[in-house]
């Protein structure tokens, strides 16, 4: 198993925000984390990355705790993340944007067909290429989260958490990123998603997990959730 979570538990202050929470993440899945607003899911994928600390439970990546570790140990380790805010560098090209995405400052055998170098960046992302040399600040929303992925990529995670890439995006835009996200998972990049637009979700991954409020609710596989009228109507309709 790739990536393994059993009974985390998170807090902000006294609020129990993840309660006994347990997934499993095989390698080259893409496996989603869904439901409604508020019900922990973007915290669940920052409790991953070290961006917050768990109180307890264990967290496993490739066989390895990383529960609690510093969020750049756990990006050395090969596990990349996309925040819902993007986060890019404004006053930064694209190009120097992605630069800092490399682990460590440098690329790993560049010459393995599967390593993610500038030059395969800009082959699955043409637009950046045409605009390497912008400050980040001048590029459209849906601009601005390709090289976010990208910037991702750059450090060449076995493991990509993402968090919302569709949010604010026009239907076209949406219909890219998802196209882009199935391109890197087919080139063995294994993505956990956090995606509230239910039809992209559900052309993309196999496996989900539906949060209810603090915990998971439901676990089972896309077509199972497609045919499951009342699961989707207690933890994804409004």
């Amino acid at each position: 198993m790739l990536l393994e979570l059993l009974n985390v538990n998170t807090f902000y202050g006294a609020s129990h925000v993840l309660q006994g929470i347990n997934i499993k993440v095989a390698k080259g899945e893409v496996v989603g984390l869904l439901g409604r607003n508020g019900m922990g899911k973007s915290t669940t994928l920052k409790t991953i990355m070290g961006l917050v600390k768990p109180h307890s439970g264990s967290i496993k990546f490739q066989g390895r705790e990383i529960a609690g570790s510093p969020p750049f140990k756990i990006a050395r380790q090969g596990i990349g993340y996309v925040p819902e805010e993007r986060r890019i560098f404004p006053e930064l090209t694209v190009l120097d944007n992605l630069e800092l995405g490399i682990r460590g400052g440098k690329i790993k055998d560049p010459g393995n067909i599967g390593t993610w170098t500038l030059e395969r960046i800009f082959d699955h992302f043409p637009k950046l290429k045409e605009r390497k040399n912008l400050k980040g600040r001048f590029l459209s929303g849906g601009e601005q989260q390709m090289l976010a992925i990208g910037r991702s990529l750059m450090g060449n995670p076995s493991l990509l958490l993402i968090d919302e890439p569709t949010e604010g995006l026009a239907p076209l835009l949406k219909d890219e990123v998802r196209d882009i996200l199935k391109a890197i998972n087919e080139a063995g990049v294994t993505i956990v998603l956090v995606e509230h637009n239910l039809r992209i979700a559900l052309s993309l991954v196999t496996r989900v997990y539906l949060m209810g409020k603090s915990h998971i609710g439901y676990e089972g596989s896309t077509e199972e959730l497609r045919n499951n009228e009342e699961i989707r109507a207690m933890y994804l309709e409004a």
